[in-house]
């Protein structure tokens, strides 16, 4: 037999696994296509507004009248009832009806106007951390907006004019330019890298999960034989099926993110197009490098879905790279999901020539040819296999 029957025959023994077993549908095409229309449609609009919020006015003043109006007027929260006391507005948070509150002290007016330093508090439920932050910020915008104009009041009290007012309250001005994101969209922000990750995680269980079952159900030696006792075409022709199921899902959640959900894409849709097999091929190529160190059903996969997750928090996904420790900020760059993140930042959202993202589209080629240098060891455990539960 040649090399393209051995690679023909351990292609169909593959494809028959995948059709014969359902729990491949559900992680290859049902949970990444689920879960990536979960991200995008979570922010969809960007970052989260119209938290239900309430208020607790004990002045009742006009400075304190002011002061709610400016914080119903504000898009992060929405003020749902004024409330007579503390107690009446903890109990409504207690019972979810709102998310939060913002406390007027007595005499708000008074003291802020004779400068004795009135204090405003605020409390914010953070049992949902999203909705609590959004909260926290237009609660600290508002008290720092009311303590600028409360400065305002008393510097036009002793004479100054409102240009030297407004230079010694606000000494300069900042404009702040997004070239890649101007809209600061969060949607874009965190789907650009969160929804490549998940599916890069499908792809890593997926990958350790088949190669595993091989090794649990006895049919290594079998799986070696089609192949013609050769560990490169048997990954080759198990794999490929895989490999291709993953890639037109991978498109399809491309198609998802820059022509339904409107992502940016500034580059030609060629470039993320040939990154996907790229990304996908990378994954299990990583995943066969881990399960070649740890040739064992439940420490391979194990491995696989640690380091998957992990990838989110030190490729600097959720945790900016600048505020780690430099050998956690390497850890990010031993990951296929790190060199996806910089290529789609480089081409689908600045859009910048295809030349000096080189380095990205090559690390991603080496990942998959990373598992030749350990295949030999998997081989050994194929033709002498002992499953440890």
């Amino acid at each position: 037999m040649t090399i393209r029957d051995y690679i023909r025959e351990s292609f169909k023994r593959g494809f028959v696994q995948i059709v014969r077993r359902p729990m491949y549908a559900l992680m290859m095409l049902i949970m990444p296509v689920v879960g990536a229309l979960f991200l995008l449609s979570l922010m969809e609009q960007g970052a989260i507004r119209q938290v239900p919020v309430g208020i607790v006015d004990l002045d009742q003043s006009s400075m304190s009248r002011q002061l709610g109006r400016t914080l119903k007027a504000f898009p992060q929260v929405n003020v749902c009832r004024d409330y007579k006391d503390f107690t009446a507005a903890r109990a409504a948070v207690q019972r979810g009806e709102i998310m939060g509150f913002y406390l007027i002290p007595p005499e708000l007016e008074d003291r802020a106007l004779g400068g004795r330093q009135p204090v405003v508090s605020y409390y914010v439920n953070y049992a949902y951390i999203a909705a609590a932050s959004m909260q926290f910020k237009g609660f600290k915008t508002i008290s720092l907006l009311a303590n600028g104009g409360i400065a305002q009041v008393a510097l036009r009290k002793v004479g100054l004019r409102p240009e030297a007012i407004s230079a010694t309250l606000q000494p300069y001005v900042a404009h702040t330019y997004s070239p890649g994101n101007p809209w600061l969209n969060y949607n874009y922000y965190l789907c650009l890298s969160f929804v490549p990750c998940f599916f890069a995680l499908f792809v890593l269980l997926v990958t350790a999960f088949s190669l595993g079952t091989e090794l649990k159900n006895g049919l290594c030696r079998q799986w070696l034989k089609v192949a013609g006792d050769n560990m490169v075409l048997a990954l080759t022709g198990k794999l490929l099926p895989q490999t291709v199921v993953f890639t037109a899902v991978g498109w399809f959640i491309q198609w998802l993110m820059y022509c339904v959900y409107h992502l940016p894409l500034n580059c030609s849709p060629w470039h993320m197009l040939l990154a996907m097999p790229l990304f996908v091929m990378a994954n299990q190529g990583f995943a066969v490098t881990m399960f070649c160190v740890t040739p064992n059903f439940r420490y391979g996969s194990t491995l696989c879905s640690l380091l998957g997750m992990l990838s989110f928090s030190f490729c600097g996904f959720s945790l900016p790279e600048e505020a780690m420790y430099p050998w956690v900020q390497s850890l990010g760059y031993t990951v296929p999901s790190k060199y996806y993140f910089l290529l789609s930042i480089d081409q689908a959202l600045n859009g910048i020539s295809l030349y000096y993202s080189r380095v990205y589209y090559a690390m991603l080629g080496l990942f998959i040819l990373l598992p030749l240098l350990l295949t030999w060891r998997l081989k050994k455990e194929c033709k002498n296999p002992v499953y440890v539960p």
